[in-house]
C-alpha cells in the first residue's frame, strides 16, 4: 500500500513565476487584479499537470480533478 503523502516531483518555484509576471506588469505601468493572479496560478498548475502526465491531457485532467473538456476550455481561455 502506498503512503498517503507520496513524494511529488519537484516543481518550479511558483514565487519566482509570480514575481516575474508582476515585474513585467509594473514595467508596463499596470497592476494585476485578483482575476489575473488566479489565472496565473491556474495556468501554472495546468502546465505542471501536463508535464507530469507527459502531455496526456486526459491524464492531466484526472490529476487535476476536472473533466477533459473543462481542461481544454481552461487551456483555450489561458492561451496554453
Amino acid at each position: 500500500m502506498e503512503p498517503l503523502h507520496a513524494e511529488q516531483p519537484a516543481a518550479p518555484d511558483l514565487t519566482e513565476a509570480f514575481e516575474r509576471v508582476l515585474a513585467e506588469a509594473e514595467g508596463q505601468g499596470r497592476r494585476l487584479g485578483l482575476r489575473d493572479w488566479v489565472d496565473l496560478a491556474e495556468g501554472w498548475r495546468i502546465q505542471q499537470a501536463l508535464r507530469e502526465a507527459r502531455g496526456n491531457r486526459s491524464a492531466a485532467a484526472r490529476q487535476l480533478g476536472i473533466g477533459r473538456r473543462t481542461l481544454y476550455a481552461k487551456m483555450h481561455k489561458l492561451g496554453l
